[in-house]
């Protein structure tokens, strides 16, 4: 709807982030686009008018001309009044970002940072007096990811938030000057940090107006006089609450599935477990309402990313699953985000071996505790979740009496080659993706070795495929190469399209329900009662 003017948005897969706005101008917002010139592109930024969608440059940022020599602009930093302060600009070979300063126009590098794998900037704007430009730090020499602000007047970098064991997911910003306001971790529900004395009071005051659920500001207005917090648990969906600090009311404005009730939805724990090698592994076991823990049928769903991580909230497609009869459990393998950098780090290179090992582990207990009926256990899970079902079936076949893949990688070497043709070798992007995966040069035989699709002939459970014609983060094309070597291996295959743009993330509403109700099929045909 905004942007209407530009020729450029087919060329951004993602076009609808906001990196300002001047509060002296409230029908203009400021919004970053990849645009094309002279056959190369910049970053830029576009000023747009919220009322007609019609946009106009802004500032134009480097243009990317030949990745490995030249600098190009992959980040802005603004000042919360509609003025970009200062801007990462990259160099690919080395990979390094340099930070650069606004001077009156004149853009004078102050800092530069390695930003080979998960390194780099990371700038996500300014602390709340404007003296500080705040920076995600990874944990690679501290242990957990952190944030620290850089001095602008003094180039020296302030510790200002970390957790010892957890690290920081996000910030909140000041959605009025686009400040950071606080640090958000995860233990096994969110605790959040505040930089000023007053907000992290208004914090406490919140938590312990809603006790033992997952309480986040979601929305204020500009004296911070009324909030809009978002309230979550297992049990409850997030639910949106708004407050009066001066009349001290408080109504519910608004919840996502209304019609949902705790009785419908299973019970949530923590259930850790060690891991063959002895690490733990921290996991969540939800049992179905009403039924006793013993010999039920399971789903194991593994998170996607793999750099995410699942905890105490609620979520909607384990909470489907339990609610159809399955125990479901959602093991944080390693390589799992949140954990800190050991954690983070012990997942490098071991798609299909020891993060795959972790997921089995936890089945193994389930099956030795007598809680899962070893007969009835399905694997489902998407995008990374996705791969690790398909190496379930295809590296574990007697373990599995099913396997469900929305978005799965199946083909190691394909997902690089595609990755590489999209960005260069000395990208960003294929530098992360080398140092968790690895190399088409350096580890083609282990690649291949642990890409399902190249083992279709081990598989012996049915398989339930999807996956979006729009995807831009895993092609369909890895779904489609998994269908073909699995129908010429003569396995029990589906494979549901989903045609149009959806993308990777199930983001509407008729495809999420398509999606549950062919699981709900599925499962049932395959591990039901």
């Amino acid at each position: 709807m905004l942007l209407q003017n530009s020729h450029f948005t087919d060329y951004n897969t993602s076009s609808s982030v906001i990196a300002d706005l001047n509060l002296d101008e409230p029908n203009h917002i400021i919004m970053p686009l990849w645009a094309e010139h002279l056959r190369t592109f910049s970053w830029d930024l576009y000023k747009v008018d919220v009322t007609t969608g019609k946009s106009e440059t802004m500032l134009q940022g480097k243009p990317l001309v030949t990745a490995m020599e030249d600098e190009h602009t992959v980040d802005w930093i603004m000042d919360g009044h509609g003025h970009a302060v200062g801007r990462v600009d990259q160099v690919q070979e080395p990979l390094v970002d340099h930070l650069k300063l606004n001077k009156n126009g004149d853009w004078q590098e102050v800092a530069s940072f390695d930003a080979e794998a998960d390194r780099g900037a990371h700038m996500t704007g300014l602390s709340e007096d404007g003296t500080q430009i705040i920076r995600f730090e990874t944990g690679e020499q501290s242990g957990t990811d952190a944030i620290v602000g850089y001095e602008i007047a003094t180039g020296k970098t302030i510790p200002l938030f970390k957790d010892p064991k957890y690290d920081t997911d996000h910030l909140l910003l000041n959605e009025w000057t686009r400040r950071a306001l606080a640090a958000v971790y995860t233990s096994d529900t969110y605790q959040v940090h505040f930089f000023t004395p007053a907000m992290q009071a208004l914090q406490r005051g919140l938590e312990q107006a809603f006790p033992g659920n997952n309480v986040i500001l979601e929305s204020e207005d500009q004296a911070f006089d009324k909030v809009i917090v978002r309230v979550s648990s297992t049990s409850q969906p997030w639910t949106y609450y708004l407050l009066d600090r001066k009349t001290h009311f408080a109504g519910r404005i608004g919840v996502s599935y209304p019609a949902l009730h705790p009785q419908d939805l299973g019970t949530v724990k923590p259930w850790p477990y060690k891991a063959r090698d002895g690490l733990e592994i921290p996991a969540y076991l939800t049992l179905p309402p009403g039924k006793t823990p013993k010999n039920l049928p399971v789903v194991v769903f593994p998170h996607g990313g793999p750099e995410y991580r699942d905890s105490m909230d609620f979520d909607w497609w384990a909470q489907f699953m339990t609610n159809r009869g399955y125990a479901v459990l959602q093991p944080n393998f390693r390589g799992s985000s949140g954990f800190g950098y050991a954690f983070r780090k012990a997942g490098f290179h071991q798609w299909g071996l020891k993060m795959q090992d972790d997921i089995t582990d936890g089945v193994n207990k389930l099956v030795a505790d007598g809680i899962a009926d070893p007969k009835r256990i399905c694997i489902v899970g998407a995008s990374y979740g996705g791969y690790a079902a398909l190496a379930g079936a295809a590296f574990t076949p007697s373990l599995y009496a099913c396997a469900v893949s929305y978005a799965g990688v199946s083909d190691l070497p394909k997902l690089l080659e595609v990755a590489e043709d999209e960005s260069s070798p000395h990208s960003k992007e294929m530098s992360y993706l080398n140092s968790r995966i690895g190399s088409i040069g350096n580890d083609l035989v282990r690649l291949k070795a642990t890409s399902p699709a190249l083992h279709a002939d081990q598989v012996h459970c049915p398989v339930l495929l999807m996956h979006g014609d729009a995807d831009y983060t895993v092609r369909i094309d890895q779904s489609v190469e998994m269908y073909d070597k699995l129908k010429a291996a003569g396995v029990d295959v589906t494979f549901i399209r989903f045609k149009g743009d959806e993308d990777h993330y199930l983001e509407r509403a008729d495809t999420r329900i398509q999606m549950l109700t062919e699981i709900e099929k599925f499962l049932a045909k395959n591990i039901g009662n």
